[in-house]
């Protein structure tokens, strides 16, 4: 499954970058953040953490069902927000 996640603090996007979860745990870098994941049976697990400092965000624990997305989905986050598209592979 493909993943594009984008952090925003309002209309600010802070950092975006598509991951590709698949069945063995892999770590992409962000700017800002890091995002470790992997592919389970009926969702992904994302863990999003090592944020820089001047954000305040701790780590955040995505346990993200495997779909297809018809649009940008978000979480609310306070001040920030965290936007995600989700593509299954062909």
């Amino acid at each position: 499954m493909r993943v594009d996640l984008a952090l925003f603090e309002g209309d600010d996007l802070l950092d975006r970058k598509e991951i590709t979860v698949g069945p063995s745990a892999a770590t992409d870098s962000f700017k800002l953040f890091q995002a470790t994941h992997q592919l389970g049976q009926e969702s992904a697990e994302i863990v999003l953490d090592k944020f820089a400092k001047h954000l305040g965000l701790d780590k955040i624990t995505l346990d993200m069902p495997i779909h297809e997305s018809n649009d940008w989905e978000s979480i609310d986050l306070g001040r920030h927000m965290l936007v995600f598209w989700c593509r299954l592979d062909a």
